[in-house]
């Protein structure tokens, strides 16, 4: 055999085996990102940048503890690919068409980051729904969608809200981390019902892709090419979309609902750069942009409320009729 003819298939096995490497990283990737029962991906995240469930909070904080003791009455939806997916609702004090729709982050549930928020929305006359997105909670679903699959399902909710409530509610959209990217997305949608009156978009990506690109350098230390490249294969195969389509700074750029973003400027997993982009894109009329000093991810509320309360309330009296 001529060495050339060695060389050649020599170099094909290097190049096979790589591939072949770079195949089965992609998967355990992409399985580690997405499946609700991963674990390696999920003790990266809660390191990197813990949900409100996994920050400090005081015990005896008596919005922690109204939150605990509150009387939540329960609900349930099947939605488009029969997944049963569950929500609960802490009733205003009095009969209200106001809701607040809350929206949890990643691997995450509105216990965590809104039991202490929830009470500012309640004592302003809101009722507090809190949804469990699939693969998350109580709900059903094993692969995690990062806003794509989250916020197909949060239209069924509105439009489930609306028949339920009533077609004179008003309804504020509030989510934190992924749930950010969730309602952002809803925001960008043209069926939006006009119930909708503004959005809080806290600490939310530019898309999956940016984020995907942005961990696996950082925390994972590893290059994007072939391996997110490999693991979006599989996440088009087994959970139905394409990285770029959970893209929140393209939904913006149609919003029509007023949009308040909210950001920690010490904030490294989904880092303060995106919320810059995010609202540069958008084109609602009206927007504004909150950053919270010394908050790292997911952490702006806890770190300041007083503030965050503010500007959500400036929000609230402009467009909330009373």
């Amino acid at each position: 055999m001529k060495k050339s003819t060695k060389a050649l298939i020599a170099v094909s096995a290097v190049a096979a085996s790589a591939a072949a490497f770079g195949f089965g990283a992609g998967y355990m990737l992409f399985n580690e990102v997405h499946n609700r029962n991963a674990k390696i991906f999920k003790a990266v995240a809660n390191k990197a940048g813990p949900a409100m469930e996994n920050a400090e909070r005081k015990e005896d904080d008596e919005r922690l503890v109204w939150f605990r003791n509150a009387k939540f009455e329960s609900y349930e939806l099947i939605n488009s690919k029969n997944f049963r997916l569950k929500a609960k609702m802490i009733p205003a004090e009095n009969d209200s068409k106001l809701y607040v729709f809350c929206s949890h982050g990643y691997r995450s549930t509105g216990d965590g980051e809104y039991s202490l928020m929830a009470k500012f929305y309640h004592d302003f006359g809101f009722n507090v729904f809190i949804v469990d997105h699939q693969a998350h909670g109580d709900s059903d679903g094993k692969y995690i969608g990062f806003g794509y699959h989250e916020y197909k399902d949060c239209m069924e909710w509105l439009s489930w809200m609306i028949d339920k409530f009533g077609k004179d509610i008003q309804i504020v959209l509030q989510g934190v981390s992924m749930g950010c990217a969730t309602v952002t997305l809803m925001s960008g949608d043209e069926n939006l019902p006009e119930n909708v009156k503004f959005t809080v978009a806290d600490c939310g990506y530019t898309s999956a892709q940016a984020e995907f690109e942005h961990c696996i350098k950082n925390f994972v230390h590893l290059p994007k090419h072939p391996f997110i490249d490999a693991a979006n294969e599989f996440n088009k195969l087994f959970n139905g979309y394409d990285f770029k389509d959970a893209s929140p700074i393209s939904a913006v750029s149609t919003a029509k609902v007023p949009m308040l973003f909210i950001h920690g400027d010490c904030d490294t997993f989904v880092p303060t750069y995106m919320v810059h982009q995010l609202y540069g894109a958008c084109n609602s009329e009206y927007k504004d942009l909150l950053l919270v000093s010394g908050a790292a991810h997911a952490e702006s509320y806890r770190m300041n409320s007083a503030l965050y309360e503010e500007k959500v309330k400036e929000f609230i009296d402009k467009f909330i009729k009373k």
